[in-house]
């Protein structure tokens, strides 16, 4: 195949918008597509497994049919899960031979495009965020993307972001992932030792040690940032109503979303109309595996246009 295979999944469900609008413009640039996604909605999931449990999957050639995909383009394959987006990212890699046909096994995960941001600490609860990490610790490169606004569901501004950053990517992607489930531990098939900073960090993202996180402002000015996280913080979190005299319900929300200015963070960009590209490392910082504070450093580093410098070292 001429372009290399991509795995995509959501959190938003099989059905969604932002997933079927990625389907389109990948497809249209030539990209075969595995696409496994949970079956309904899982929000704010975050790393969730599904343990010990028979989870239904399911063929979507029903719903790949009604995407009126152009003819003749590369393969779609389309599967859901009844299951949180980590599950459905670890059945993706773990039996990719047994569902979907030869030859099309994943180099790239793409997670999204998702409704609505993922800046800052909404990494540590996003479904879309945490699919594109479970891929990533199976050693896979991936990518997370969102839609910066809950406004409306016209993805076309952050499909083009998105696309940009998958060229960019996929340029020095090898066709088969370098360390695709691990099979050597925490040796990995190369060392980052006596690389530069930008090799040591293509090398990273193609070891699955770092990931992208990809926001596109609702109002796009077409510009891109390459950003750290930002602080934004949710405030009056918890509405409580009164059900019965003695039974209560509550209901989590966010009555105001307060952004604290912080150089260079991904909320900030969103907020000034850009794209947001954020490197963000895949482990805790004590795992063995763990990227050194210098290369984060570097990571932050952009190029004329915007896009990490990493990306095209």
């Amino acid at each position: 195949m001429a372009r290399p295979c991509i795995l995509l999944t959501n959190d938003d469900g099989i059905e969604a918008a932002g997933l079927h609008a990625l389907i389109h413009a990948l497809h249209n640039r030539g990209f075969p597509l595995l696409v496994l996604a949970p079956a309904q909605e899982q929000s704010a999931s975050g790393m969730r497994l599904t343990l010990h449990q028979d989870l239904v999957v399911a063929n979507r050639d029903d719903l790949r049919d009604r995407l009126d995909l152009e003819a003749g383009g590369p393969p779609v394959e389309m599967v859901s899960l009844a299951a949180s987006p980590c599950d459905a990212v670890i059945l993706a890699l773990e039996e990719c031979e047994q569902l979907f046909p030869e030859g099309m096994a994943p180099a790239l995960c793409i997670s999204g495009i998702n409704h609505g941001p993922n800046v800052s600490i909404d990494i540590l609860h996003s479904g879309t965020l945490a699919a594109a990490r479970q891929a990533a610790v199976y050693g896979m490169p991936a990518i997370s993307t969102s839609h910066g606004t809950f406004d409306n569901e016209d993805y076309t501004h952050a499909v083009e972001a998105t696309l940009r950053v998958v060229e960019a990517a996929t340029e020095s992607l090898p066709g088969t992932p370098v360390n695709r489930l691990r099979p050597h531990g925490i040796r990995g098939p190369e060392q980052r030792d006596g690389r530069s900073s930008m090799g040591a960090l293509m090398m990273a993202f193609q070891r699955g040690d770092v990931l992208l996180n990809v926001n596109c402002a609702g109002e796009w000015d077409g510009s891109y940032q390459t950003t750290r996280l930002g602080a934004r913080w949710y405030r009056g979190a918890i509405e409580m109503s009164s059900v019965e005299l003695d039974e209560h319900s509550c209901r989590i929300g966010a009555k105001e979303i307060v952004l604290e200015e912080v150089e260079g963070g991904d909320a900030d960009a969103i907020a000034a109309g850009s794209t947001s590209i954020t490197t963000l490392p895949t482990w805790p910082q004590t795992h063995p595996l763990a990227i050194p504070d210098s290369l984060l450093e570097a990571a932050l580093e952009s190029d004329i246009h915007g896009l990490p410098r990493w990306l095209s070292a």
